[in-house]
């Protein structure tokens, strides 16, 4: 079957993109506890932790089989094909996988036989036979049969689906089929539970038990780059000529599976031991220590990319060469909380940590037990060499201790509150050229040198006394970084202060870089400063930094700059800040190096002193909270970059998943188009960066940054293509000219009501109702014209005596219309509206504000002891006092308010919110204004009421009902705490 043009197209342009990378595989000289191990289980979407089979299809994707179903990995997340996804057939038991040349994977299923996926669709292979099989593993020879085996037997599948059971005709000794292989000359071989097995015309080769194999289960068969072959199982790996005449035991233990790199080393999975590394005589082992949780399964593989994946009894495991590794309490470190690090003289790396201080030299570890020294134990926060060829130690609550070079009691010295130190918390130490040791605390900066200590704080120039580190520059400047600001002490004593003025951030800092011509770079919690010429150049996040805090910086002599920070490590080209100055680029291109490239944590640890080490080797060392990082940065110099093929995991039109392998027809009432994309490099997925558009809707690229899927809505009638592309961070789309974009293309059919056919056969429909009108209308209008001729006359006099009286019954009835829909709406005793307009203008109110236009209050107001009013001046009065309060709400409320008569003494207001505190004095006044308000003429004194007021504000309830209720129940509370007051919040006395 041939492939669609357009998956034919992009498989090659992926094979493009991969044939122009470089070969990134795992370097064979590398020692393996330095490789990255990163693991993905069922917590992370793999159907089971039990990893059967691994494999790449043509698009780049990853496949995982097991016990549960496979999975679909795009590096991120994993797309399920179990009994329980809708996406799949409901396949469990899945013990091997095949690509096949048309793009296509066969499934072996202990429970469904063989099923196949070929574009997006499922099928299953052969009759109901072979589709009870307890499939185990599967081959396609070179004449395109495929061997099938089983639990039981092995099977042949002949292209016209014809099966064949070749292990019960020929008599095969071993049941369970583990493994099949077709060598150079045609002829299959077969790992069974009895061993290894050529097969034959005429049956079952032993060939195992002649090489001296033993007749135990086999269970992984692989080919090397020489024609020879490698075969494992219970007993352990041989290593077979490529005629088959000679094995050879090469290992001991057993061995699930087996694969030659290509860099012809080959690669055991183990049982009991781990993932082994074999090169010649030389044995190395990955296993729990390492990360590589679980005992091994049948599923190993190297990808396109050279990465290695390891399946496990505990999931799914990744196996990198990153440009970093770590150092930690397995390696010998005595404590995994690393804050400072100190190459000396002699080539030994100084490591103050948690627990106290370490030295590591030629791959060693030295713990310094400070108790045995004499001197108090403590954590060692910061680190400086000594003249005396020492070293000085700053801790956390014991001053500054000071050991000899090897770690012995050499010099032994402490320096603490006992001589003068404002505080034994020390972050910072250094001792300069001229001998001073300067000595940076929580509580401000000191001076020792011939056995006296002077002391600097806030007077002094310090912008905070809380010291984070110091640094002494080519020309003897002695920088001074705080929590708040710097302060340079010149060669010739002069100091200057930056705080938060002449262009300094209020930033704290952490530390310095001074470069031969004068620039000074500083890391601080603000991001990265530049001082050049008196003048500081920031850049952060808004220039590309993925963080703004950082720790330390390091050149790492090969134009680059590394600065740690709580996100890892950033690597910037010093030429992109020249570029970033002059508008050549528009962000710093950022290399991000974190835990997933091999960091023991990507938490680097600050505010310690030195934050990190450049080595003689040229290895960049950073603290860390999970131990140290070391950095190579050639490494991270031949790191993949670039463009990152792409390949469409889905897509969803209107709710309904459709192929999108062929061009896609959609009706005029497509409605939404959601597109999953995702790049197929599995090296550094969180490194994929995307842009698409929509070629005819809309030409422009649009950056997504990291998120992989683009939704289109209503789309016209049309034909369009869209079109994907990714590259690895740092990304530069200036550069992206050259990359072959990912495409489908998208056709929306016409409406009907807009083709030619119909909009023509419309026209001439069109056309004879007009003429057919035109013609009726015409005699019809001739027979009114003699009818009326006739009657003009006569009604001509009627009319015009009729006139006056219909003018005269017009008026009268519009007045009365007027007076109507007035009275309905209106109160008779006050002239306010009523309670029926209150609740139309509430609805009125409630729609704006869900259209997000101006907020509004609706309060609830009665008239307190009006019975008693009523009672003892009788219900003129109390008319009366309803008129009086209907007209101060009238005038009270203008311009923006409204007052309805709510139904007895009850009124309800509204107006616009303009906060709580205004709406309440606003309501307040309206109560006052009322109390204030006489009425006379029943009685000698004037009469004077006053009401309770409830209040609710739109945000409280969306709904009319909802706020009268609360409004309601407000009044009630002003009513219970003693009337005469305003209720607007639940929570008022």
């Amino acid at each position: 079957m041939r492939l669609p043009i357009r998956l034919l197209s992009g498989f090659l342009a992926g094979l493009a993109i991969f044939a122009a990378a470089p070969v990134h595989a795992l370097d064979p000289a590398r020692p393996v506890d330095t490789f990255t191990v990163t693991g993905w289980t069922m917590q992370d979407g793999l159907p089971h932790n039990l990893v059967h089979d691994i494999l790449q299809d043509h698009e780049g994707f990853l496949w995982v089989s097991t016990w549960e179903g496979a999975a679909r990995f795009n590096g991120r997340s994993f797309t399920r094909f179990d009994a329980r996804s809708p996406a799949g057939p409901g396949i469990v038991g899945v013990r091997g996988m095949r690509v096949e040349a048309d793009g296509s994977i066969l499934f072996a299923s202990t429970r469904a036989g063989v099923r196949r996926l070929h574009d997006g669709r499922w099928s299953a292979l052969g009759d109901g036979d072979a589709q009870r099989l307890k499939v185990t593993t599967v081959l396609r020879d070179r004449d395109g049969s495929l061997w099938i085996g089983s639990e039981d037997s092995l099977y042949r599948l002949a292209g016209d689906g014809h099966l064949q059971a070749i292990g019960r005709e020929l008599g095969l000794p071993g049941n369970f089929i583990h493994a099949l292989l077709q060598v150079r000359d045609g002829e299959v071989l077969a790992g069974t539970s009895r061993g290894l097995f050529r097969v034959r015309a005429d049956g079952f080769d032993p060939i195992g038990g002649r090489l001296g194999m033993p007749g135990q289960t086999l269970r992984t068969l692989a080919a090397m780059h020489d024609g020879s072959l490698v075969a494992g199982g219970d007993g352990g790996a041989w290593h077979i000529d490529a005629d088959l005449g000679r094995a050879r035991r090469i290992y001991t233990e057993r061995v699930e599976a087996m694969i030659e790199d290509r860099h012809d080393v080959l690669w055991l999975s183990t049982t009991a031991h781990g993932l082994v590394r074999l090169q010649g005589e030389r044995i190395d082992t990955l296993d729990a220590r390492h990360g590589l949780a679980g005992r091994g399964s049948p599923a190993l593989f190297e990808d396109r990319e050279g990465l290695l994946w390891v399946g496990t009894t505990n999931g799914l495991f990744r196996i990198a060469d990153g440009a970093a590794h770590g150092i930690t309490v397995a390696d010998g470190l005595a404590d995994d909380y690393v804050r400072s690090l100190l190459e000396d003289a002699d080539g030994a790396i100084w490591i103050g940590h948690a627990l106290g201080v370490d030295r590591w030299q030629d791959g060693h570890v030295e713990r310094i037990d400070l108790g045995a020294l004499g001197l108090p134990p403590s954590s060692v926060l910061s680190l400086a060499r000594a003249d005396d060829g020492g070293v000085w130690l700053g801790t956390y609550d014991q001053g500054v201790l000071h050991v000899g070079a090897r770690g012995d009691a050499a010099g032994r010295a402490q320096i603490d509150r006992r001589q003068g130190l404002p505080a034994n918390h020390v972050r910072a130490v250094l001792q300069t050229r001229d001998g001073t040791l300067w000595i940076g605390t929580s509580e401000g900066l000191s001076a020792w040198k011939d056995g006296n200590l002077r002391s600097l704080g806030r007077a002094d120039g310090l912008p905070s006394d809380y010291i984070r580190v110091l640094h002494e520059a080519d020309d003897g400047t002695l920088w001074i970084g705080t929590s708040a600001g710097i302060l340079a002490i010149r060669s010739d004593g002069r100091r200057e202060s930056w705080s938060g003025d002449a262009g300094f951030p209020q930033a704290g800092v952490f530390d310095f870089l001074d470069d031969a011509d004068g620039t000074l770079w500083i890391a601080t919690d603000r991001g990265l400063l530049r001082l050049r010429d008196g003048r500081f150049t920031r850049y952060d996040h808004a220039t590309g930094l993925p963080g703004d805090n950082l720790f330390r910086i390091l050149d790492d002599g090969h134009g680059t700059l590394w600065m740690s920070s709580n996100l890892g490590l950033f690597g910037v080209a010093r030429g992109d800040f020249a570029a970033l100055d002059d508008g050549r680029i528009k962000q710093l291109r950022v290399e991000v190096v974190d835990q997933s490239d091999g960091m023991p944590s990507s938490q680097a640890n600050g505010g310690s002193s030195p934050a990190g080490a450049r080595l003689r080797n040229g290895e960049l060392w950073f603290p860390t909270s999970g131990g140290i990082a070391v950095l190579d940065p050639l490494r991270a110099a031949r790191a993949p970059r670039g463009a990152v093929p792409v390949a469409f995991q889905q897509v969803v039109v209107d709710g309904r998943m459709l192929p999108h392998d062929a061009p896609m027809v959609l009706p005029a009432t497509t409605r939404r188009i959601a597109i999953d994309f995702a790049g197929t490099s599995q090296r550094a997925t969180r490194d994929v960066r995307y842009r698409y558009r929509m070629q005819g809707f809309d030409p422009r690229w649009f950056e997504a940054g990291g998120d992989a899927g683009a939704v289109f809505t209503n789309l016209p009638a049309g034909t369009f293509r869209f079109e994907v592309q990714a590259m690895l961070e740092p990304v530069d789309w200036s550069q992206a000219g050259t990359i072959r974009p990912a495409s489908i293309e998208i056709v929306i059919e016409t409406p009907f009501w807009r083709q030619t056919w119909f909009l023509g056969l419309l026209a001439i429909v069109l056309l004879c109702l007009l003429g057919g009108l035109h013609r009726w209308r015409l005699a019809r209008l001739r027979r009114r014209e003699i009818r009326l001729a006739g009657l003009v006359e006569q009604r001509t006099h009627e009319l015009s005596e009729k006139n006056i009286v219909l003018e005269q019954i017009r008026r009268q009835h519009e007045q009365a219309l007027r007076q109507l829909s007035h009275q309905a709406t209106h109160d008779v005793m006050t002239g306010l509206p009523n309670r029926r307009a209150g609740e139309h203008h509430l609805r009125e109110r409630l729609d704006d504000a869900h259209r997000g236009n101006a907020s509004f209050w609706v309060g609830l107001l009665d008239i307190d002891h009006f019975k008693r009013i009523n009672d003892e001046h009788g219900h003129d009065a109390g008319d009366a006092v309803i008129c009086m309060v209907g007209a101060v709400l009238r005038e009270g409320l203008q311009p923006d308010g409204f007052v309805a008569r709510h139904g007895g003494e009850e009124f309800m207001l509204s107006a616009s919110d303009h906060g709580a505190e205004t709406t309440r004095a606003r309501v307040e006044r309206l109560r006052t204004r009322i109390a204030a308000t006489p009425v006379n003429g029943f009685g000698d004194a004037p009469l004077h009421c006053t009401v309770s007021i409830g209040v609710a504000c739109w945000g409280e309830r969306e709904d009319a009902r909802s706020l009268l209720s609360l409004a309601d129940r407000r009044l009630y509370r002003a009513k219970q705490g003693g009337r005469d007051r305003v209720v607007t919040r639940d929570d008022e006395d």
